[in-house]
């Protein structure tokens, strides 16, 4: 009688992660690549009338539209030839760049962006709503720069900010909108573990991550104002800090294929 051996099915291999770690944020692009994982967030947002034209940005007084982006709505800019097909992501995201999201507060940090008394000064946030879901409801973005750390005390527990930025995460996440993390300047805590955070949350969730800091390390300071308990960027610092933000918009924008 003959047997004739049964073939054994291939095992199948797993992909290997190839991502840079989040100890290795330093080695980060300052431009981030989708993850799948976002466009998939980005088309639940899109079925729940998400307006891919409008994002929003939470951070404290450093991501104030009079300082941050507003330029690209008030004609105050100029394209070199090399730069010019950004304006094709100014005209997308118009009214946005000037817009003051409810998330925008002097000393807001990762815990006040959750705090319903920080919305209390905005009549259109409802009671008990938090910054996060006050802006969300209000502007309906598709995209939210998250732009924190400087305000959390030095002393204050990594893990209780890691905690913090992935409640903010969550709300974001649910409600169909992109959370896009941010490296900062600064590095007030002394050992860069707010940045740190940053990558760690955004390489748990699959998140992009605007590297900011690798795009000022090789200014002097850092592009920090020295006089300013370099806390605050020089006006070197914001010319690059205004210049990539808009790149980032233009790189998620044509990631997610959107033309005008």
């Amino acid at each position: 009688m003959d047997v004739t051996a049964a073939t054994a099915a291939p095992t199948p291999t797993a992909t290997p992660d190839l991502r840079l770690t989040p100890e290795d944020w330093q080695e980060w692009p300052i431009l981030p690549e989708l993850s799948p994982a976002m466009q998939v967030v980005f088309e639940q947002g899109q079925a729940m009338g998400r307006d891919p034209h409008v994002f929003s940005v939470l951070g404290d007084c450093q991501s104030a539209p009079t300082y941050f982006l507003a330029m690209y709505d008030e004609d105050r800019y100029t394209l070199t030839e090399d730069q010019e097909a950004l304006q094709k992501t100014i005209d997308w995201y118009a009214g946005s760049f000037a817009h003051r999201s409810v998330t925008v507060e002097n000393g807001l940090n990762a815990a006040s962006a959750l705090n319903p008394l920080w919305a209390m000064t905005h009549e259109d946030c409802e009671s008990n709503e938090t910054p996060v879901a006050c802006e969300i409801r209000l502007s309906n973005p598709s995209l939210i720069l998250v732009s924190l750390g400087t305000n959390w005390l030095p002393s204050a527990s990594y893990e209780d900010y890691l905690n913090y930025l992935n409640l903010i995460v969550d709300i974001i996440l649910e409600q169909g909108v992109i959370p896009v993390l941010s490296t900062k300047a600064d590095n007030g805590e002394g050992d860069y573990n707010r940045n740190l955070a940053m990558a760690q949350v955004a390489y748990d969730r699959q998140l992009p991550l605007w590297n900011f800091w690798a795009a000022v390390k090789d200014l002097p300071n850092y592009g920090l104002d020295k006089d300013r308990q370099n806390a605050y960027l020089n006006y070197k610092g914001w010319d690059i800090r205004n210049l990539s933000g808009l790149e980032l918009l233009d790189t998620l924008r044509r990631q997610l294929n959107l033309e005008s």
